[in-house]
């Protein structure tokens, strides 16, 4: 358990975010990501918490959203004075027993804090923005091509707004430090993006030795509950290694995301494991035998996932 769930836990202890000593049982990690003053009364205090905390709830699939909301009482229905309570009631709504009402909390405390991970390091100065709000995805269809001279992927969104006037989209994405000839690689950042569609690049940024994060105009601003297809194509240089896998671990709602993996004729004997939404530290060496596929005999993979859990890896690894 990370800092930040810890956070959260102490937080859910007692009256949740009615505590009357809320500001002493908040970290720093979730000061930060508030962006509190340290003079900040009580009700500012609570009020800027509440709606950090509505807003990582908001991003939840129905049934962890509806325990984050009982675990740290941020409901009026469920500001019961003890965690005991609000896991009965939480019980009842789920149609589950007291137990598995407990585990959903934790799981959604444990999806809130991968969240948060990716704006407030830990132990760390500087300013991160927390997950940008006002959309999500309705469709995320990826190809990626290791059939080609340089490896690529083609990754086609259908964003949903979920506020009026949205009107650019913050993406992000990980490949590994160069570990080759630092002179055989082009200047600047080290990866391309090409928008195929759907907008045009506003800014690249490489945040850390395998961070980017990158911004996609949209033609004109979505109205809530517009929905809009965009498509991204991402490669990377000859110096960068190829890491045998592909996983998305969304940070927010994905309704569908579809990948399809063309490893060519001659990848027709490669292992492939389907990666179904797991912890993102278990990737690397995950090899169970009953989630091994096999490509087809041109080489193809195809995988889909549906209603994915925030803050868990899809995708596949695979091993030649």
């Amino acid at each position: 358990m990370g800092a930040l769930a810890e956070e959260l836990n102490s937080l859910r202890r007692g009256r949740g975010v009615m505590a009357g000593d809320l500001q002493g049982r908040v970290g720093p990690q979730l000061r930060a990501a508030m962006g509190i003053s340290p003079g900040a009364n009580t009700a500012e205090f609570r009020g800027r918490l509440v709606g950090l905390l509505e807003k990582l709830a908001a991003e939840m699939p129905e049934d962890l959203r509806l325990a984050f909301t009982a675990g740290l009482a941020l409901g009026g229905d469920v500001q019961y004075r003890f965690f005991d309570e609000r896991m009965r009631w939480l019980a009842r709504r789920l149609d589950r027993d007291v137990r598995t009402a407990r585990r959903r909390v934790t799981e959604a405390i444990a999806l809130a804090e991968s969240a948060l991970a990716a704006s407030v390091p830990a132990a760390a100065g500087g300013a991160f923005e927390y997950v940008p709000d006002g959309w999500h995805l309705a469709r995320l269809r990826s190809l990626l091509r290791l059939d080609a001279a340089r490896p690529a992927a083609v990754e086609e969104r259908v964003v949903v707004a979920s506020n009026d006037g949205l009107d650019e989209i913050v993406l992000s994405t990980r490949i590994p430090p160069v570990t080759g000839d630092p002179a055989a690689c082009p200047p600047g950042n080290g990866l391309e993006v090409a928008v195929l569609y759907g907008g045009s690049l506003v800014r690249l940024e490489r945040l850390s030795g395998y961070y980017f994060r990158y911004s996609v105009g949209l033609p004109s601003p979505l109205r809530r509950g517009q929905s809009h297809e965009l498509g991204v194509e991402l490669i990377i240089p000859p110096c960068q290694p190829l890491s045998p896998r592909y996983v998305f671990q969304p940070l927010r709602r994905c309704d569908e995301f579809d990948l399809r993996i063309r490893f060519g004729p001659d990848g027709a004997g490669t292992r492939v494991w389907n990666i179904a939404g797991l912890p993102r530290g278990i990737v690397d060496d995950f090899a169970a035998p009953d989630a091994l596929v096999r490509p087809d005999r041109a080489g193809d993979v195809h995988l889909c996932y549906e209603r994915l859990r925030i803050g868990f890896a899809y995708g596949a690894r695979w091993s030649r």
